[in-house]
């Protein structure tokens, strides 16, 4: 599935959840019974949250959603600001406001809109000043740089189809010392391909898993350090055997029992935490990049290509010294170059401003530049 396809599905499920107040992967209101208050009550408690905590939030907060509990396990200081990745209606965001005081401040960040209202609504209701929600994406959040102390997430970022662009994200809005604590859904081997085009196994937080040493691995290359996994437990799978919808699948795939339990073993949840070490970069030190535009290019051809790549720049231009230059003949020949192109510290060339962004937070880390 596409990406854009992929965060409609999760966009419409989790509407339904929060519009049926149901937690039975948003897409039957009756498939866990009558009592599906206490049953999410069950389910909290399974997962590490305390009856003191679930009795200290607004009525409607917890749908049910969490594979954990990343506010007991986070050292949360008064005065802080937490950031919530993946809020819902808000539940983990109010028992970290709790633990922030007044002098602190959470905001809730979810790309569902009838999420952001219930949750809004909750906080209107029980009086919680310190909590904020916006409506946004976590591959692309609505939160400055470097102004967050903790980032808490609860079964969310396996839902992202970018797990990189997710983990960036963070990277970027954390200040320097900030940590990460989050619990989510990582696989010990790869899941069955119907399971991964299931958009139930989507919604029920399983088919947008990768593999655990994959999910590690994206997180040390953003840039965070001290990544250690604080628990690991296995994931229910009857949080999708309880949908008639995913049975009906597994009946046409000629799936037995035995194969569904085999595949439940690789499907785990885990607790991480990480943090954004403070570096001390040199200021003074910038990445030369040197544009190229061949002499005979036309007007319109140089503006597109210099429009595409000042979009690549931008974000990063305080740490870059750029120099746009014509291309001569001499130079084509010594450079080897016969089109537009950037030049990275008169070494690495780009023709594609597509593949500069891809590198360029990369080669900034790695000359510790930023």
């Amino acid at each position: 599935m596409k990406d854009e396809e992929i965060k409609k599905i999760v966009r419409d499920g989790y509407a339904k959840v929060v519009e049926s107040g149901s937690s039975c992967c948003g897409l039957s209101s009756t498939c866990c019974g009558s009592s599906e208050s206490e049953i999410i009550k069950d389910m909290s408690k399974n997962i590490g949250y305390s009856e003191e905590e679930l009795n200290s939030v607004p009525k409607g907060a917890n749908l049910g959603l969490g594979c954990g509990n990343p506010v007991a396990l986070a050292s949360i200081n008064e005065g802080d600001t937490v950031l919530d990745l993946g809020s819902g209606a808000g539940f983990d965001a109010f028992l970290a406001a709790q633990k922030v005081g007044k002098t602190g401040k959470v905001i809730g960040v979810d790309m569902t809109p009838e999420m952001i209202s219930t949750a809004r609504k909750n906080a209107d209701k029980s009086n919680f000043n310190n909590v904020e929600f916006r409506l946004g994406e976590i591959e692309n959040l609505p939160v400055s740089d470097e102004v967050i102390d903790l980032i808490i997430s609860n079964c969310v970022i396996n839902l992202v189809p970018s797990k990189e662009r997710a983990f960036q994200e963070a990277f970027r809005v954390l200040k320097p010392n900030g940590r990460l604590m989050v619990s989510d859904i990582v696989l010990l081997k790869e899941l069955p391909d119907f399971i991964i085009n299931s958009m139930e196994a989507y919604i029920g937080c399983v088919a947008g898993a990768v593999l655990k040493k994959q999910y590690l691995k994206t997180m040390k290359n953003v840039g965070f350090e001290g990544i250690k996994i604080l628990d690991q437990t296995s994931f229910p799978i009857d949080v999708l055997t309880i949908n008639p919808r995913f049975l009906e699948t597994i009946k046409q795939m000629n799936m037995s029992n035995e194969e569904l339990k085999d595949m439940a073993k690789s499907v785990i949840s885990i607790k991480v935490e990480a943090i954004k070490k403070e570096r001390k970069i040199d200021k003074s030190l910038k990445l030369q990049v040197d544009i190229y535009v061949p002499l005979n290019a036309c007007a319109c051809e140089w503006s597109q290509y210099m429009n595409r790549i000042f979009e690549v720049l931008t974000p990063y231009i305080k740490y870059i010294e750029y120099e746009t230059k014509p291309l001569n003949s001499v130079e084509a020949r010594d450079l080897n170059i016969s089109s537009n192109c950037v030049l990275i510290d008169g070494e690495k060339k780009y023709t594609s401003a597509f593949a500069l962004k891809r590198d360029l937070p990369r080669i900034l880390k790695e000359k510790e530049l930023m």
